[in-house]
């Protein structure tokens, strides 16, 4: 990407104001986005590994989750939703093997691509982006770890009491990032169907934790929505 691009300073600025670049100079950021491109992909865009094996992705804007499906019953997980400052494929970047996912889009998707030589030459030439990437990492590695407890130690409601609140702005009481996703996608993030999220959306209005409207939760009562997810006050 050159700086005559129309989309540059808008880039750099996502750079910016991304948990993983905002540490590294200004001229640090230029060598970045000369080795970029930017793609652009609407709304269902599906990939597979092998698309994107050779290169690392920043999300400059829009949603994309990442999944997992089983072939015979069709059945997904969402492993992560990915936004604003997020970059995948983080574990080609480390072992440079094709990943086992798949990527569709939510929202449509502005990104960066990154060729991974050049991303492995940053990191282990730009000490505060190595730092970053390893902070990186650890968070992705405590999502997962949270999942995998959440499916094996609690049941689907509290699962799902505990999913909204991970995204909740502490201070607007707004859901974020899972923000307006149909049941069927919320479903697949904490590993039940759509029907269990349906039944257990009612008994979380019923009990005035939330309300909904337009596929638009809002959180109402945080005390009763929390005793659900520490399991204090099941339904």
């Amino acid at each position: 990407m050159t700086p005559n691009n129309q989309h540059y300073i808008r880039c750099l600025e996502a750079l910016k104001d991304s948990v993983l670049f905002k540490n590294l100079d200004t001229d640090q950021l230029y060598s970045i986005l000369d080795v970029a491109t930017r793609e652009k992909w609407e709304l269902g865009t599906f990939k597979n590994s092998s698309e994107i094996h050779s290169k690392i992705h920043f999300v400059v804007s829009g949603r994309m989750k990442v999944y997992q499906i089983n072939s015979v019953t069709d059945r997904e997980h969402t492993i992560f939703i990915l936004t604003s400052g997020d970059i995948f494929d983080i574990l080609s970047l480390l072992d440079n093997e094709t990943h086992d996912v798949y990527w569709e889009v939510i929202d449509t998707l502005e990104i960066l691509n990154i060729p991974i030589g050049h991303m492995r030459k940053f990191i282990a030439t730009y000490l505060k982006l190595n730092k970053e990437i390893l902070n990186y990492i650890g968070k992705r590695m405590r999502n997962l770890e949270d999942v995998s407890s959440d499916v094996c130690l609690h049941n689907t409601l509290t699962r799902l009491s505990r999913l909204l609140l991970k995204h909740l702005n502490a201070e607007s009481h707004k859901l974020e990032l899972i923000n307006n996703l149909p049941n069927d996608e919320i479903a697949s993030l904490i590993g039940t169907t759509r029907a269990v999220v349906n039944r257990h959306i009612q008994v979380l209005k019923n009990c005035g934790a939330i309300s909904v409207k337009r596929k638009q939760i809002d959180v109402k009562n945080l005390e009763v929505l929390i005793s659900m997810a520490e399991e204090r006050n099941i339904v």
